[in-house]
């Protein structure tokens, strides 16, 4: 077997499973790597966008009106509005009273942003920067409830407490809302109103939170998952019990794609259809994912899109950390999971950013060895969405520029131990690796190879060999032993298409 050709690198990661059940084309271990169009390929970088935010966000939110495109960011106790120009804060009179684990619930419904924290009364705005966010119209002063969403003319409100007294199964609805105002009523027993209530309390578990899901919201419980349909008067909705034992770990902890709702719950990662319920993660990241989420922590870990590159992020802090500094990347055309580091990111969400970056010498920060955009080249397009991650300084946009922030290199690294190549049983010996990598010309990519006698036994790793880009053919490097390893690394962009193993057999022993 002397030369072995890997043609399909962009089968994904998947650290669950033991490398030598892998099938060829997967990664055992990567870093900043995601998998598009049968590659795998380094993560772009995240560059700030707006000035440094004086609070702490733990929320994020685009808005649009006619005119501007906002951004709205919330922390424990104020709130600020950007529209990459000028920043105006829109905390009301008094400041919120709510904790870092308090998250935010809210949307956009007919116009008007609303926005829960579940501690303080629900707020609203009405995109006037000359306002602030003012009390929820209608709302009684004596409820409060755990999360506020849109659905179609009416808000809808889980887990209520009412002067007091807690109704943890308790879906509660508005009256439905005119475009541009909020609801004029929540009152449940106005007859004149569609106002009302539903306890979901078939199962035990409690209200976390809710998505649209096609025609119908879903309704997450931490274990369970309902259908709300609306079927207008008398009933104005109708609930259902979907399929299935999955709920939300936490709020946030969900976001809608094309395919249904993508849900981190309590054990798993779920795709939920509307027709059932399946897991997304099992025997590929569910138990790194769990392995490393604390329940300490549990409750700041979300799950937000990348748009633009078919993506779900699942954000949590990794093995002890307070914030969330890892993501488990699932592209929903592929199915592939990736890895990308995160810098103390507290929440995220997709928009578009009406920012405009300037081609100017001077104003481009990227370090000249990293830098491989073009001189009048916009990565904002105004018209698509984004994706904006909030951190404990920034409000950066992902996917954007080479490395973060233009000063921190993003290093990539793609893994694979415990190859057999179909022959378990006798010694391999690599001489060479055949990479097919694109990059900008002249970058390289550190080439190793390894080898182990045992699937379980760490591999023994030559030293590294640097690809030239554009100029190298092949990286000579030597490992012997029943199971092969090889990785690819190095902070610039680059991508690997394919590659090829020069091997010979040197027996069973």
């Amino acid at each position: 077997m002397p030369i072995v050709k890997i043609t399909d690198c962009g089968r994904g990661w998947n650290p669950d499973l033991s490398p030598e059940e892998l099938e060829t084309g997967m990664w055992s271990s990567v870093t900043n790597m995601r998998f598009l169009n049968g590659y795998a390929q380094r993560f772009k970088g995240t560059a700030s966008v707006f000035s440094a935010p004086s609070i702490t966000p733990y929320w994020v939110q685009s808005y649009q009106t006619t005119t501007k495109k906002y951004w709205v960011h919330a922390g424990t106790q104020k709130a600020f509005v950007d529209d990459g120009t000028t920043r105006t804060e829109i905390t009301p009179g008094s400041l919120f009273t709510g904790t870092q684990d308090d998250r935010w619930t809210g949307g956009v419904l007919g116009g008007v942003l609303v926005m829960n924290n579940g501690v303080d009364q629900p707020q609203f705005w009405g995109g006037n920067v000359a306002n602030d966010l003012a009390t929820l119209t209608g709302w009684n002063a004596n409820w409060r409830c755990q999360a506020l969403t849109p659905f179609k003319n009416y808000l809808v409100a889980l887990n209520i407490t009412k002067s007091g007294t807690a109704y943890p199964h308790m879906v509660k609805w508005s009256h439905a809302a005119v475009a541009g105002t909020i609801p004029s009523s929540w009152d449940e027993t106005d007859a004149t109103k569609d106002a009302g209530e539903q306890d979901l309390a078939e199962t035990s578990d409690l209200l976390v939170d809710a998505l649209p899901l096609g025609d119908v919201l879903a309704v997450y419980k931490e274990r369970s998952c309902y259908e709300m349909r609306f079927v207008g008067q008398p009933f104005i909705f109708q609930f259902r019990k979907m399929p299935g034992e999955y709920g939300m770990l936490a709020r946030g902890c969900g976001v809608n794609t094309p395919l249904g709702n993508v849900v981190l719950s309590a054990g798993d990662v779920i795709l939920n259809t509307g027709q059932g319920m399946v897991s997304i993660a099992d025997g590929l990241v569910r138990k790194y994912i769990f392995d490393n989420l604390t329940s300490d922590n549990y409750r700041r870990a979300f799950v937000t899109s990348n748009p633009q590159r078919n993506e779900v992020l699942v954000c949590f802090p990794f093995a002890g950390s307070t914030l969330c500094n890892k993501a488990c990347v699932w592209n929903w055309l592929t199915k592939t999971w990736g890895l990308r580091d995160l810098d103390s990111v507290t929440y995220g969400a997709s928009g578009q950013i009406d920012y405009t970056t300037s081609s100017t010498w001077g104003a481009d920060s990227e370090q000249w060895d990293w830098d491989t955009t073009t001189w009048t080249g916009n990565e904002y397009a105004p018209n698509e969405a984004r994706l904006l991650l909030s951190t404990t300084t920034a409000l950066k946009a992902f996917d954007v520029g080479n490395s973060d922030d233009g000063v921190v290199a993003l290093p990539g690294l793609l893994q694979r131990t415990g190859l057999s190549l179909d022959d378990p049983y006798s010694n391999k010996l690599i001489r060479a690796v055949y990479p097919r990598i694109d990059g900008a010309a002249a970058g390289t990519v550190a080439v190793r190879v390894g080898a182990a006698m045992t699937p379980d036994a760490a591999p023994t790793w030559s030293d590294a060999v640097s690809f030239t880009i554009g100029s190298s053919i092949k990286a000579d490097a030597f490992a012997q032993g029943r199971f092969l390893a090889v990785e690819f690394s190095g902070s610039l962009p680059f991508r690997v298409r394919s590659f090829d193993l020069d091997v010979v057999s040197t027996g069973a022993y």
